[in-house]
């Protein structure tokens, strides 16, 4: 097994996303916790932290897993 195997390498780049987009602020207190669950797991995370986790960072994901389906439909429909 190797150093990498535990990372979650979709959400790492599902976060680095939502950082250039100005949806998450590199750095801060909510990356930090995003980048513990990326390397460790949710798992990992303390109460607080989960709070932190689901308040600020699962809602931003969300955001953008609809933006990129509205895209993906948007492309996908028939001229």
């Amino acid at each position: 097994m190797g150093h990498n195997d535990h990372i979650d390498f979709d959400l790492h780049e599902l976060i680095q996303d939502l950082i250039d987009e100005g949806e998450l602020e590199e750095n801060s207190d909510a990356h930090g916790v995003a980048r513990q669950v990326i390397h460790q797991g949710y798992d990992s995370l303390s109460p607080k932290q989960r709070t932190l986790y689901d308040a600020v960072v699962v809602p931003a994901l969300k955001r953008r897993g609809e933006e990129v389906e509205m895209i993906q439909r948007m492309n996908s429909a028939p001229d």
